[in-house]
């Protein structure tokens, strides 16, 4: 069977959610997340390359995620249709 462009956004918006929805998923993040804060915070004054790699880590955990969730509202939308 051969799936239509349409088809495919909408697996692929139904994958994305139960990946991000998965616990072990969500906790992963949590755990990245506190690590990634904590380094930045503890660092020290002159350590500046660490909280710039620690600032960078955090934006591309929050990009990795806003694409999941992009996925998730693509494959609503194209139900919609």
């Amino acid at each position: 069977m051969t799936r239509t462009p349409k088809d495919k956004r909408i697996k692929k918006g139904a994958d994305a959610e139960r990946l991000l929805n998965d616990p072990i998923i969500q906790e992963v993040f949590e755990k990245l997340e506190s690590h990634y804060n904590n380094a930045w915070v503890s660092s020290g004054l002159e350590d500046t390359q660490k909280r710039e790699t620690m600032f960078l880590a955090l934006r591309a955990l929050g990009e990795f995620k806003l694409e999941l969730e992009s996925m998730i509202l693509g494959g609503k939308l194209a139900q919609n249709e």
